[in-house]
């Protein structure tokens, strides 16, 4: 019997309609198994007559017609559909709502602006390890700002502009002249003063959801040569949202379509709302943004999953729990490896000066350093490398992740994707990269092959030597460790010899 419950998520937007599925597991984590967009901007139009023109309604209700059959064909065993902005403002939305369900039995809810504000929030901080901050998400007709302090939303506000909504101030579809960038940040700013808990959230940084950030995110990390396409916790400080604006202000449209890391479908108009995302980190006096590459969906997912006791407190913890989960790993074992490797670290680290917040690598590398052997054992760190990179891990810092990879792909300094991320870390932390390496090393020999303990070992540290003492094992048991560890490495590695005796 499959325990496993498949959850449909369907979010009708301003710009776009897009609908992700969700394999839900029994302790409820949950991984995408299907996401699809169509791009049909039911907003055009609607501040002007407050209504969807019947064009747009009709292929909106083709587009949810057709996310029902891709439902049927998943075997899906929920639908949660929600509409935000255009269906709130649009005096004929029930039209479009009643051939909905009658076409499809799928009930559509209508979010307040301030609910699509929390929702928005709830999806970017649980999966995101940050206490204090600020959520934005620009959709296609409305902006939504939310106010956090541990975690917890204080404030939160829904604008009545997005990026369909900017697109209709001034043309932007071709260069954008200095009189209408002028009008398009009057307009923002004017309501941007609406926000009248402003001097909260100086200093703080903005954590952005939606495409349109993904998008700020993506084009500054090709601009950047930035080494990992990971978008998920990539950091833009203000002079990159500046400078993307900048750059794309003055090409024309066939000139933005060919931009890498921008969407053919926001080509458009991502300018006037790349404006509106560099507005609001000078208004509020923001430090950086952060992009989410979780956001509403996950949000109203996340919602419902609390329904069910699934309270998240610490992001990292409770995602890789999911990991764990989705990747059936064995928890018990791993636990043992795990506390081995924290034996061995915590005593070198009297010695040696770690630079690096190590807690969450230990732990990637112990419980995920044997992943890839589900590829291809032949070079199977390799392949749990690009795994780590590729999982999507909540609540971890890109380079932690990174580093983790390295480890993992054996931390030697001839491995050729050191290179590739070699800038990102100081030669200080690429030594400390190397030991972790050695660690997990002498972590996997002493469970996996010598079926030791935490207790079952002691390590002391002299000026020329590392020393294990290996409890209740014979003499072959050490000559076991020698077909494993290079002593020329480690002396490399440590500057200390590495030596195994037995102690009874």
């Amino acid at each position: 019997m499959n325990s496993r419950k498949r959850i449909c998520v369907i979010d009708i937007g301003s710009n776009s309609i897009r609908m992700v599925i969700y394999e839900m597991f029994p302790n409820k984590a949950f991984v995408p198994i299907e996401d699809i967009k169509e791009t049909i901007r039911l907003g055009e139009g609607i501040n002007d007559k407050k209504e969807l023109k019947e064009e747009k309604i009709n292929l909106a209700l083709k587009t949810i017609q057709l996310f029902k059959k891709v439902c049927l064909r998943n075997n899906v065993d929920e639908i949660i559909a929600f509409g935000t902005a255009a269906l709130r403002i649009a005096t004929n939305g029930e039209v479009l709502l009643k051939k909905i369900l009658k076409t499809t039995g799928i009930d559509v809810i209508i979010f307040k602006g301030e609910d699509e504000a929390y929702f928005s929030f709830e999806g970017a901080i649980n999966t995101l390890d940050i206490k204090d901050g600020v959520v934005v998400d620009l959709g296609g007709s409305s902006l939504e700002i939310v106010h956090f302090k541990n975690r917890e939303a204080l404030d939160r506000i829904s604008l009545n502009f997005g990026a369909v909504t900017l697109s209709e101030i001034v043309d932007l579809k071709g260069k954008l002249g200095k009189k209408d960038e002028n009008i398009l940040r009057e307009f923002i700013r004017k309501n941007l003063e609406n926000v009248d808990w402003k001097d909260k959230i100086k200093g703080l940084s903005l954590i952005g959801v939606g495409g349109t950030v993904r998008n700020i995110g993506g084009i500054h990390l090709y601009m950047n040569n930035y080494p990992l396409e990971l978008l998920h916790n990539y950091k833009v400080d203000i002079d990159g949202v500046t400078s993307i604006v900048n750059s794309l202000k003055d090409m024309n449209f066939k000139e933005k379509q060919d931009i890498q890391g921008l969407s053919k479908a926001r080509a458009d108009m991502f300018v006037g709302a790349a404006i509106a995302v560099e507005e609001v980190l000078k208004y509020f006096e923001l430090e950086n943004l952060i992009i989410s590459g979780y956001g509403i969906r996950e949000g109203v997912l996340y919602e419902r999953l609390s329904e069910c006791g699934k309270v998240i407190e610490k992001p990292f913890e409770d995602g890789f729990k999911d990991i764990v989960e989705v990747l059936n790993i064995n928890h018990f074992v791993k636990e043992k490896q795990y506390e081995i490797f924290k034996k061995i670290y915590s005593k070198l680290a009297e010695n040696y000066n770690f630079k690096l917040e190590n807690k969450k690598i230990i732990k990637l590398v112990t419980y995920l350093y044997d992943i890839g052997k589900v590829m291809n054992y032949v070079n199977y760190p390799l392949h749990s490398s690009y795994m780590i990179l590729n999982l999507g891990i909540k609540g971890i810092e890109q380079k932690e992740l990174i580093a983790s990879s390295l480890v993992v792909a054996k931390g030697n300094k001839k491995y050729r994707d050191l290179e590739k991320y070699r800038d990102l870390f100081k030669d200080e932390e690429v030594e400390e990269l190397m030991m972790l390496s050695k660690i997990l090393n002498i972590t996997n020999i002493f469970y996996d092959n010598l079926l030791l303990q935490e207790n079952d070992f002691e390590l002391e540290i002299s000026k020329d030597e590392i020393v294990f003492y290996i409890k209740y094992k014979e003499e072959n048991d050490l000559k076991i460790i020698d077909l494993f560890i290079s002593e020329k490495k480690f002396i490399n590695t440590f500057d200390k010899k590495l030596k195994f005796k037995l102690k009874n």
